[in-house]
Formats: structure tokens, sequence, C-alpha cells
């Protein structure tokens, strides 16, 4: 499956089969995560594999126990951590080792980012939008894989903390379900191209033909 494919048969999955899924997938599936881009490349994410009943118990309930938790047979929590993303310049300046960013932009995003330390969410706002990238790859990769996934925002966050244990500079972002899927949902209706995507602006919609691949 290339990822075109992965992308148009992925689906939100709400019903697992109890079966087991082996851990050399979910390495696979893991890796892929660790392998998406960030700002700066401040890779400001964590991921814990939950496996056991009784920690998948309690993240049910933190999800208001919802039913794909208590069938589902892996339970990935995906987290942004505060204390990574400070040391997001350290991991710019080894962008500029390689080649790949020029110091003087470096310089630049520095002092964006000094300025911006008032602003009490830019950095949780920022880790999260960096954490959802990885969260897709993980998502992708295990559609690739022949598993189903569904991530939830719809949680009790500092309950899924203090199930985990998280010290203060690590919060949950998203919570996924994951295993093999009990179900077989129809492609979900999306707008139309034309109607979220557009050349030069926003009075002039891109001309390409409209699909329904599902979600």
């Amino acid at each position: 499956m290339n990822t075109l494919e992965a992308i148009h048969r992925r689906r939100s999955i709400r019903r697992f089969r109890p079966d087991p899924v082996p851990e050399e997938l979910l390495t696979k599936i893991l890796e892929a995560a660790r392998r998406a881009p960030s700002g700066t490349n401040a890779q400001p994410w964590k991921f814990v594999v939950v496996r056991s009943p009784e920690r998948r118990e309690a993240l049910a309930e933190a999800a208001y126990g919802q039913a794909m938790f208590h069938q589902a047979p892996v339970i990935v929590v995906a987290l942004g951590d505060r204390k990574v993303y400070k040391r997001r310049m350290r991991r710019a300046k080894e962008l500029i080792d390689v080649g790949a960013i020029d110091a003087e932009v470096i310089e630049k995003l520095g002092n964006v980012y000094r300025n911006r330390a008032t602003q009490t969410l830019e950095p949780d706002q920022a880790i999260m939008a960096n954490c959802m990238i990885a969260v897709d790859h993980l998502i992708l990769a295990a559609t690739d894989l022949g598993l189903g996934t569904c991530w939830v925002r719809f949680m009790k966050v500092e309950e899924i903390a203090a199930a985990l244990g998280l010290p203060e500079e690590v919060f949950p972002i998203v919570m996924i379900p994951l295993g093999y899927a009990d179900e077989d949902p129809p492609s979900r209706p999306r707008y139309p191209l034309d109607e979220v995507a557009f050349a030069e602006d926003l009075d002039h919609p891109w001309p390409a033909e409209v699909t329904e691949d599902g979600a």
C-alpha cells in the first residue's frame, strides 16, 4: 500500500477485535511517528503504549467510557513535552550544522520565540501542532499495516496524567485506540475540494475534479 492508498483507506475505527497486536508492528508504527517533521526539529512528543487491562480500563474511564477504549487491545497516548520543546533552539542549531537552514534564519526564529514566550498558550499550541503531525504518521502507518485507529481528544486530561504518572511538563494530547478492526465503515462525507482549496485567494476555488474519498 502506498501513502495515497493509506490516506484513502484510513477510517476512524470504533469497534475492535480483541486479537493482540504483534510487538513488531507496534515498533514499526512508533518508528513512523518518530520520523515525523517538527518545527526547528524540536520533536516535542512522547508515546505511551498501554496494553495492560487495568491501565486500559483507567484510560477508558478517562475517555468517558467510550466503548472502543474497552475493546481495543492497545491504546497509544500521545504526549506533549514542554521540557523537550524548550530545547528547540538547540535542535535548530543542528539544522545549521547539516546545512538545512541558515544561521540568520535561526537567529530570527530565536527572536520570535523569545517574544512569544510571554504568551501563555503559545508553547502548548505549538507542541500540539507538532505532535499531531507525528500522530498522523502513526495512524497512516497503522492503516498500511492492516490495523485500525481512531484519534480521540474527548478525554479527561487530568485523569490520564494521573493514570500514567506524568510529570508536570508532560501533558496528554490525544489517545488512540489501536487494533484489528471489527467493522468496515463506509467513507464519511467530506467537503468538496472546491470548498476547501483555492488558487491564490479565496475568490478562486481550486479547479479540480471533486472526489468522494472516505475518512
